[in-house]
């Protein structure tokens, strides 16, 4: 299935953003996923996470937009890879904060989460890559962490993942930001035990 495909699943005249309508989401998701170089994957990014995410929380366009980006990882430039991890990761932890009249759309913080899991493997293919870039790897830890803390089947390979990831010669807050993770993961699994 092309990225095309992946668009053309969803109708975004229908979509509900914060910006109104998703007509122009599909024109911002193609941009992101063939950014040349990290000023425009930045500013796309800000412009996607702007009409998705507000203090309330998410609206309805999340799981599509999730899911397209979900389905273009692989296919992206290195600028786009990243803003895009750093984005699902924005999208997996929101939160529904705000009354339900602020809400955008028929929102479903379980059916977004769903959507970004379904990059759960490309996740811990890039904390395992010894070439990953720092930037990449924050997003997946992050993602780790959301992800596996409200679906416990992940829990497993998340640890295993988050444990492989080779933190010499990095910044030393990479190694923080992952012990933090595998102790809130292991937290939580000694709670529900």
């Amino acid at each position: 299935m092309s990225i095309e495909d992946d668009i053309a699943r969803f109708d975004w005249s229908r979509i509900r953003t914060y910006l109104g309508y998703a007509e122009m989401v599909p024109y911002a998701l193609r941009g992101l996923i063939s950014a040349s170089d990290d000023e425009e994957a930045v500013r796309l990014g800000v412009w996607i996470e702007r009409i998705l995410l507000s203090v309330a929380g998410p609206c309805e366009g999340c799981v599509p937009v999730a899911s397209v980006l979900v389905a273009a990882l692989s296919e992206m430039t290195p600028s786009g890879h990243r803003v895009a991890l750093g984005l699902l990761s924005q999208i997996s932890a929101a939160e529904i904060t705000g009354p339900a009249h602020e809400q955008i759309g028929a929102v479903d913080v379980k059916e977004i989460r769903q959507a970004v899991a379904g990059g759960f493997q490309h996740y811990v293919a890039v904390l395992r890559a010894e070439s990953s870039p720092e930037a990449d790897l924050y997003s997946c830890i992050d993602l780790m962490d959301t992800l596996a803390f409200y679906d416990r089947s992940l829990a497993a390979e998340a640890i295993a993942a988050l444990e492989s990831v080779r933190t010499a010669g990095r910044a030393p807050d990479l190694a923080r930001s992952i012990d933090k993770t595998l102790d809130d993961l292991d937290d939580f699994s000694n709670d529900s035990a």
